[in-house]
């Protein structure tokens, strides 16, 4: 099964401006102690290895002074990792980078994580590292990449609780039974007999003209039967999929079936946010209910009022009409589809 990240809830962007200006500020009150004390050169100097400091403490511990001080740690996207040299290498270079522009354009660059639309608060410089900063729980540790037990016994925390009541998943959903055998009959319809007889199957009905009456009068014509209803699944990339109901469906990276008739959507995913068998959506045909199957990043509700509701890994959750569903940064809608005349 999928590991259940993460440690704590995305970081807020003042939280975030607030621990670098911590860390900005430490740079500059050294590199003006030294240049004092000594000249422009050696405040230089001082800067330089004040920042590669940073570096080496984001890289190995995921945190730096200012991070410490605001509860926050730099993790990797795809898992719970402290970021590694490399990308905490590319992360503080942007940053670097920014502040070239009139200084400030360093603190632009770390509030640049209000413009993600995804829910992660990622800035441009966690984007281009492939990491995310994390509000972590006092006393937590972000694991080391280059230790063999980081992964072996993952801690999983409770997601943060929505501001808003969240959807109804009470005793009742979520003791309710596994899914169906897809392959079988979901409803058997029998006849009505009298006492002792054995029921007879309700054979379907067939399409006929016209029939007589015993008045020699023409009988009205039954209605035609209609095909059973589909499912149609379409995603805020174009990507879309349409298959028979009653269905039980596995979305993910590279999914896998859990039961013999499963449906597989291979999400598109270039970003490699969603697990490889990610959420499994079962719809009997009338309702539908979505199970996170422990996924790293997560499935989230969103309603039509746009409140988000984070999918608690492993539970049976009723999806209302018109309610969309998020994998990652991928968000999809189904809709459900009546046949016509058979």
């Amino acid at each position: 099964m999928t590991q259940t990240p993460p440690f704590g809830a995305p970081a807020t962007v003042g939280v975030r401006v607030g621990a670098f200006s911590v860390d900005a500020a430490l740079v500059v009150i050294a590199a003006g102690v030294a240049s004092l004390l000594g000249s422009p050169v050696l405040g230089a100097a001082v800067a330089a290895e004040a920042l590669l400091g940073l570096w080496i403490l984001q890289a190995r511990r995921g945190s730096t002074p200012g991070a410490l001080l605001f509860g926050v740690r730099t993790s990797r996207i795809e898992a719970p990792l402290v970021p590694g040299a490399g990308r905490a290498f590319v992360r503080g270079l942007l940053v670097v980078l920014g502040g070239l522009v009139l200084v400030a354009g360093a603190w632009v660059v770390v509030a640049s994580a209000a413009f993600d639309r995804s829910g992660r608060r990622r800035s441009w410089a966690d984007r281009a590292a492939g990491t995310v900063l994390l509000a972590v729980p006092r006393g937590e540790k972000v694991p080391d990449a280059d230790d063999p037990r980081a992964l072996s016994e993952p801690t999983v925390h409770a997601r943060p609780a929505s501001p808003r009541e969240p959807l109804r998943v009470d005793a009742g959903v979520a003791a309710l039974p596994s899914a169906p055998e897809w392959d079988s009959p979901l409803i058997v319809i029998e006849a009505p007999t009298s006492a002792g007889a054995r029921p007879a199957p309700v054979a379907p009905a067939a399409t006929v003209d016209a029939a007589v009456d015993g008045d020699g009068e023409a009988a009205p014509t039954p209605p035609p039967a209609v095909t059973g209803a589909e499912l149609l699944v379409v995603f805020d990339t174009g990507q879309r999929a349409q298959f028979a109901l009653p269905a039980a469906v596995n979305f993910g990276r590279a999914p896998v079936a859990d039961q013999t008739g499963d449906v597989l959507i291979a999400v598109d995913d270039p970003d490699r946010l969603i697990s490889k068998t990610h959420l499994r959506l079962e719809h009997d045909g009338e309702v539908a209910w979505v199970i996170d199957a422990g996924s790293t990043n997560g499935s989230e509700l969103i309603d039509d009022d746009g409140a988000v509701h984070p999918l608690p890994p492993g539970a049976r959750t009723l999806l209302e009409d018109g309610t969309r569903v998020r994998l990652g940064e991928r968000v999809f809608t189904l809709s459900r589809l009546i046949g016509g005349p058979a």
